[in-house]
C-alpha cells in the first residue's frame, strides 16, 4: 500500500514494545553513491534495524514538518526491512536517517542486465556432456522436478512451445510470476512510466532466453532442469529509448514476491558493479539466511579487469557464476570465393541480426579499404576517393570501438562490414542501435584468406573477393575457445577480497527460446546464461538431495566443480576469475562429504617465520596464513580415508611490469617458456603445507585440517600479485577399489599487505590526480588558476582498486578543512572501467562548498589560497580512522 503525505516529512515513533540503540549519527546512514552510478532522482532505499521489524509504520506518524511531497512507493517486510520512497528533488536524505529505528538510507539505482548477442549454438548441447547434466538426467532420472525456480528479469514468453505455451493451467511449468514494470519504463525520465501488465510477457528476449536455459523442454532447447516449477516477475520493460535498466525498488519488489510465493531458487542476471552492502546484495543474503538458494551474475565487465565483480552477486551465501565459453557453435555459414577460383565455407558472427542480417543471396565484392592514416583498422574517415558504394568493407578488429569503425564505413557507402579478429577465436560485436547495416565477425585466419585473395585480385585487374551468405545457410564449427573462462565475464575479488565469482558454467556462446515474435531461438552470450544454467544445477541437486541446507548446496557444487586450466600458462585460472571451476552437478549429487568452508579469502597475512612447520622454517621471514579446513563424512556406513595437496593458479596482477594500470590482468607465469622455470622454483608459486596430509575419518564423523598458505616470496611485492590455488581433496572408501572423488577448494589473496594498497591512480604517466579546467584538460600551472563566480575546475582522478570511502574537500592557507567539494564525498565506490567509458572521477571546484558531505548545506568560500584534499579509505580500513586514508593534496589556487 502507498501513503502519500503532501509537504510533509515522515517521522516514526515507535512503541515501548523495543528498544533501539541509536548511536549512529544520521549523516553517517546515509549511503552517497559516486558520481557515475546512475541513480533515480529524488527516489531512496529505506532500511529498518531489525528490531524494527514487523511495526506498523502508517501507525507512528508523528512530528510531521514541512517539506516537499514524499510517497512511501513500496514497504517491504520479508527479504528486506524497510520501504522506498519517493521525495522532492530537494529533499535532505539525511531527515530520513533521523527516523529512529532507520538503520541506512540508498539513493535508487539502475541495474543492468548481463547479455549480448552471440554465434549460435550447437544443438549437440555439447556443454550439457560437460557439467555432466547429461548424466544426470539420463542415468539418474533428475529433471528438478517439484523444485521451484523463481526468475527475476524481462519476463517470458510463455507462448513458446518449448517453454509449455501455457500459463499458470494445471501441469503448466509456470505456476507463478507478475509483471512489475510494463512496456514503457525509461530509465533516462525523471519519472518514468510504471504500467504493469497483466502477466510478465517478455518484450526484450533476455528473460525468455534464461527461462529456456533452465526449463526449455525440447526438441531445440534442452534445459538443465525441464522438470522444474518456473516462476517469471518481470523487473525490465521493453528496450525504450534503446536500453533496457530497472532501478533497485523495483528489482526489490520482483525479489519479495519471488520469496512470498515459495521459491527454492531464484535466479537474477542482472547488476552492476557493487558492494556486499547493497540493497539488493543485503536482500539476496537475508534470502538465503532464510533457506532460498540464490544465483547471481558476477557481470560482464571483464575487458576492465579485476574487481569488477557486480551486485548482488558480491552478497554474502549467494552463488556468483562466472562465465564459460561454449565448445562448439552453429551459426550462419558465408562462402567466399577467391580471383583464384580458391573457395572456403567460414562461419560469420552476426551481429546485428535483430536490425540488419548479414544476408547476402548473390555473390556481393568485399574489399579492405584503407582509412586516412593508411590503415585496415578503420577508426578514421576514408579518403573521398575511397567509394564503399555497394560493396562489404572488410575492418580488422584493434584500437577503436566496433561501432565507430561501421559508422565510418557506412558513411563511405559500405553496404556491410566484415570485421575480422586481432587474435585467436571469435568474438561478438557491441553496436549502436542506429547501426543499421549487415555487420558480422570473421576469425583472424579468415580474414587473412580474404586479405591474400585482395592482393591477387589487385595484380590481375579482376574482382577481388565474393562473398555470399545465404538466409538459413548454417554449419557447425568447432569453438576455438570452447571451454575456457569467457573474455567478458567479469574478475573478482570482492571489494572486501572475497573469491567471486565462486563457480562457472556455459554461458558463452548459448542457444535459447527467444519469444515467437522476435525469432523464436537465439543465441546469447554473458553471464546471465551461466546464471540460469547454474539454477538449473541447484534445482537437480536439491531434488536428489533435499535435505542439504542452503549453505550444504553451495558448499557440494562448489567443492565439486573442476577447476579450469590456462593453457598459455599450463597453471590452473585463478580463483579471481573462475572461482571453484566449472560445475560438474552429478559429483555434487554423488558426493559424500561436505567441506567447511568452500572458499579460502585470505585477506590479511602473518609477517615472519613459519615455526609450526619444520620444512618452512629454513625460509626465513615470508608472508603465510593460517587456515582450517573441516571434512565431513556424510555416509553413515563407510569411512574413508582423505589425502590432501595443492594445485598452484597463475598469480595475477592488475599493473605492467612498468607500474601503469593493466586492464587485462597479467599473469605468472607470463608465457609457456617460463612454466619450467616457474616450476623449478617453488618461491614464485604459493606453497601449502599441513602437518597432516592424509586422515582416516570414520563414518558420520569429521575432521580438520590445518593449512599453512605461503605466498610465493619469489615474485616481487611492488609488482601487486595477487596469488591463488585449489587445495585437492582425493578420497579413497572403505571396501571400494580405488579413489572415488576429486574435490577442491580454492584460496587466493593479496601478495604483501593490502591494507597499505594505494587506491587511487599516481602516475606521472597519467598526470593524475590532478587539477583540470572545465574541459577536463589538466592544468600544469595551478598559481594562474583563480576560482570565481564565472570560473570553476575539476578535481580529476581515477581509482585502481574500490574504496568504501573517498572524500575531496577543500583547506585555506592554514590547512584548515573548511567543506565538502561538489561531489566530494562518494561510497561503495567501485574502481573505473575505462573500457565502460568511466576512466575517471572527480569533484568540482567552485567558490561554494558544501558543510556536510551530503552536500544539502551550501557555504561561501572566502577570498584567499586555497587547496583540494583527496582522501580515499585504503582496503578494509576504518572510516573513522584518517591513518587508513591515502591521501593526496593539490597545489595551491586562489579563490575570489
Amino acid at each position: 500500500m502507498s501513503k502519500c503525505i503532501t509537504s510533509a516529512l515522515l517521522l516514526i515513533a515507535f512503541g515501548t514494545g523495543w528498544s533501539l540503540a541509536n548511536t549512529i549519527a544520521p549523516e553517517d546512514k546515509v549511503v552517497t553513491y559516486p558520481s557515475n552510478v546512475r541513480i533515480k532522482p529524488g527516489s531512496y532505499i529505506v532500511e529498518f534495524e531489525e528490531e524494527a521489524r514487523g511495526v506498523n509504520v502508517n501507525a507512528f506518524i508523528a512530528n510531521i514538518e514541512a517539506l516537499p511531497e514524499l510517497t512511501i512507493s513500496n514497504q517491504f517486510t520479508k527479504v528486506f526491512n524497510g520501504f522506498s520512497v519517493t521525495t522532492a528533488r530537494d529533499t535532505d536524505p539525511v531527515e530520513l536517517a533521523r527516523v529512529r529505528g532507520v538503520r541506512r538510507v540508498w539513493p535508487v539505482r539502475f541495474h543492468d542486465l548481463k547479455y549480448s548477442f552471440a554465434p549460435q549454438n550447437s544443438t549437440s548441447f555439447f556443454h550439457h556432456h560437460m557439467t555432466s547434466v547429461d548424466k544426470v538426467l539420463r542415468d539418474l532420472g533428475i529433471d528438478g522436478k517439484g523444485i521451484k525456480i523463481g526468475i527475476v528479469d524481462s519476463g517470458v514468453d510463455y507462448n513458446h512451445p518449448e517453454l509449455g505455451a501455457c500459463w499458470k493451467t494445471p501441469g503448466c511449468p509456470w505456476q507463478y510470476g507478475e509483471d512489475f514494470i510494463g512496456d514503457r519504463f525509461d530509465f533516462n525520465n525523471d519519472n518514468p512510466i510504471i504500467e504493469p501488465n497483466k502477466t510478465p510477457m517478455d518484450c526484450d528476449g533476455h528473460g525468455t532466453h534464461v527461462a529456456g536455459i533452465i526449463g526449455g523442454q525440447g526438441p531445440e532447447v534442452h534445459g538443465v532442469a525441464p522438470g522444474a516449477t518456473l516462476g517469471m516477475y518481470r523487473v525490465f520493460s521493453c528496450a525504450v529509448g534503446g536500453s533496457v535498466s530497472a532501478p533497485d525498488d523495483i528489482i526489490l519488489q520482483g525479489i519479495e514476491a519471488a520469496f512470498n510465493d515459495g521459491h527454492d531458487v531464484i535466479s537474477l542476471s542482472l547488476g552492476g558493479g557493487g558492494w556486499p552492502e547493497d540493497p539488493l546484495a543485503v536482500a539476496c543474503s537475508k534470502m538465503t539466511q532464510k533457506g532460498v538458494v540464490v544465483v547471481a551474475a558476477i557481470g560482464n565487465d571483464g575487458s576492465n579487469g579485476m574487481f569488477t565483480a557486480g551486485s548482488p552477486a558480491v552478497g554474502r551465501g549467494v552463488i556468483s557464476v562466472g562465465s564459460v565459453d561454449n565448445w562448439n557453435i552453429t551459426g550462419q555459414v558465408a562462402n567466399i570465393t577467391l580471383p583464384s577460383g580458391a573457395y572456403r565455407s567460414v562461419y560469420v558472427e552476426d551481429s546485428n541480426a535483430d536490425k540488419a542480417p548479414f544476408v547476402f543471396e548473390s555473390d556481393m565484392p568485399v574489399v579492405a579499404p584503407l582509412d586516412a592514416t593508411g590503415s585496415l583498422l578503420g577508426c578514421s574517415e576514408y579518403p573521398t576517393f575511397v567509394n564503399l558504394t555497394g560493396k562489404i568493407a572488410l575492418i580488422k578488429r584493434g584500437t577503436c570501438t566496433f561501432t565507430v569503425k561501421v559508422r565510418f564505413a557506412q558513411s563511405a557507402g559500405a553496404i556491410g562490414v566484415l570485421i575480422y579478429n586481432n587474435a585467436n577465436g571469435i568474438m561478438n560485436a557491441a553496436l549502436d542501435p542506429a547501426v543499421n547495416i549487415p555487420v558480422a565477425m570473421l576469425t583472424a585466419d579468415d580474414g587473412a584468406f580474404i586479405i591474400d585473395g585482395i592482393l591477387q585480385g589487385n595484380g590481375s585487374g579482376i574482382s577481388v573477393v565474393t562473398i555470399k551468405s545465404r538466409k538459413g545457410a548454417v554449419g557447425t564449427f568447432a569453438a576455438f575457445t570452447g571451454g575456457q573462462m569467457s573474455s567478458f565475464s567479469s574478475f573478482g575479488p570482492s571489494p572486501e577480497l572475497d573469491i567471486d565469482p565462486v563457480i562457472s558454467a556455459p554461458g558463452g556462446s548459448i542457444w535459447s527460446t527467444f519469444p515467437l515474435s522476435m525469432g523464436k531461438y537465439a543465441s546469447l552470450s554473458g553471464t546471465s546464461m551461466a546464471t540460469p544454467y547454474v539454477s538449473g544445477t541447484v534445482a537437480l541437486l536439491k531434488q536428489a538431495r533435499p535435505n542439504l541446507s542452503v549453505n550444504d548446496i553451495r558448499k557440494a557444487l562448489m567443492t565439486s566443480a573442476k577447476p579450469l586450466k590456462d593453457d598459455n600458462t599450463g597453471k590452473l585460472v585463478h580463483p579471481y576469475s573462475s572461482g571453484s571451476g566449472l560445475v560438474n552437478v552429478y559429483d555434487a549429487i554423488m558426493s559424500r562429504v561436505l567441506i567447511s568452508p568452500p572458499t579460502l579469502t585470505i585477506n590479511d597475512t602473518n609477517w615472519g617465520p613459519v615455526k609450526d612447520i619444520p620444512q618452512l622454517q629454513s625460509l626465513g621471514s615470508v608472508r603465510w596464513a593460517v587456515r582450517s579446513i573441516n571434512v565431513n563424512n556424510t555416509d553413515c556406513t563407510r569411512g574413508m580415508l582423505i589425502s590432501l595437496d595443492n594445485t598452484a593458479a597463475n598469480s595475477i596482477s592488475m599493473y605492467s611490469a612498468n607500474g601503469t594500470l593493466n586492464l587485462t590482468p597479467r599473469t605468472w607465469p607470463a608465457n609457456s617458456t617460463t612454466v619450467a622455470a616457474a616450476a623449478a622454483s617453488s618461491s614464485t608459486l604459493p606453497q601449502v603445507f599441513t602437518q597432516t596430509k592424509s586422515q582416516y575419518i570414520p563414518a558420520g564423523q569429521s575432521r580438520n585440517f590445518i593449512v599453512y598458505i605461503v605466498a610465493p616470496y619469489g615474485l616481487q611485492e611492488s609488482d601487486r600479485w595477487f596469488y591463488g590455488g585449489f587445495l585437492n581433496f582425493t578420497l579413497k572408501w572403505d571396501q571400494e577399489p580405488a579413489p572415488s572423488g576429486n574435490y577442491v577448494v580454492p584460496y587466493a589473496g593479496f601478495n604483501g599487505n593490502y591494507r597499505a594498497l594505494d587506491v587511487i591512480t599516481s602516475s606521472t604517466q597519467s598526470g593524475l590526480p590532478a587539477l583540470a579546467d572545465a574541459n577536463l584538460s589538466i592544468i600544469t600551472d595551478s598559481s594562474q588558476l583563480v576560482i570565481s563566480k564565472n570560473t570553476t575546475a575539476w578535481l580529476v582522478y581515477s581509482i585502481d582498486v574500490p574504496t568504501r570511502v573517498i572524500s575531496a574537500t577543500m583547506l585555506d592557507n592554514k590547512n584548515m578543512t573548511r567543506g565538502y567539494l561538489a561531489y566530494g564525498y562518494q561510497e561503495y565506490n567501485i574502481r573505473n572501467l575505462p573500457n565502460s567509458g568511466d576512466s575517471l572521477s572527480g569533484a568540482i571546484i567552485t567558490n561554494k562548498i558544501y558543510e556536510d558531505k551530503e552536500a544539502t548545506v551550501e557555504i561561501d568560500v572566502p577570498q584567499g589560497k586555497y587547496h583540494a584534499r583527496l582522501m580515499a579509505l585504503r582496503p578494509l580500513g576504518n572510516p573513522k580512522n584518517t591513518c587508513d586514508y591515502q591521501i593526496w593534496d593539490s597545489p595551491v589556487f586562489s579563490v575570489l
